[in-house]
């Protein structure tokens, strides 16, 4: 038990410092932990096995057997249209091909699926720049002001992460109980 709280600390820790804090003058409280599962028993229906975001569209797709199945609007780094992600800090979001890699329940952005950046060819690509890579992109949910959903228009009007992909909280339960560890994801400029 307190090696699962001391982790859960460190991702949000590392989450602040380096991946998606979060920002803005909000923070009126958190998402309850409580009752939120991520060991695969979340999973209900057909299974992704592919998601694509194509950033210039603000959009995502997923398919299943090579049919789409659902597509939603999403928001992105705060600087995600100027190419891909370059180094720590950049506010960009990464360009390639990456795979879901853990599931969490997230206190501050509702759930989140975390991506395996930065893969091997981000790594080299920073430590020949001399820069990190950054980490910790995910595709997560609404900040907790925005957890009914009422202020969805406004947060998929603008790009505000620091390089994570944001959808709805609805469409993240979607995603959430279709999506499996090990699922492709594709980001296309």
């Amino acid at each position: 038990m307190k090696r699962a709280f001391y982790l859960g600390v460190s991702a949000l820790i590392a989450l602040v410092i380096a991946g998606c804090a979060p920002t803005g003058p909000y923070k009126s409280g958190e998402y309850s932990l409580k009752g939120c599962t991520s060991n695969g028993s979340e999973l209900k229906g057909e299974r992704v096995d592919k998601i694509v975001v194509k950033k210039s569209a603000h959009k995502m797709y997923l398919y299943s057997n090579g049919k789409m199945v659902k597509s939603c609007r999403v928001s992105l780094g705060k600087n995600a249209l100027k190419g891909p992600k370059i180094k720590e800090g950049d506010f960009r979001t990464p360009t390639g091909t990456y795979k879901i890699i853990n599931k969490r329940c997230h206190p501050v952005k509702y759930k989140a699926l975390y991506l395996n950046y930065p893969n091997a060819q981000d790594r080299a690509r920073a430590r020949s720049m001399g820069v990190s890579p950054g980490g910790l992109i995910t595709i997560h949910g609404q900040p907790y002001w925005n957890k009914d959903g009422r202020g969805d228009s406004y947060t998929l009007s603008h790009d505000w992460t620091n390089g994570c992909i944001a959808v709805t909280n609805s469409d993240l339960d979607y995603i959430w109980a279709h999506v499996a560890n090990g699922t492709t994801i594709v980001l296309e400029d």
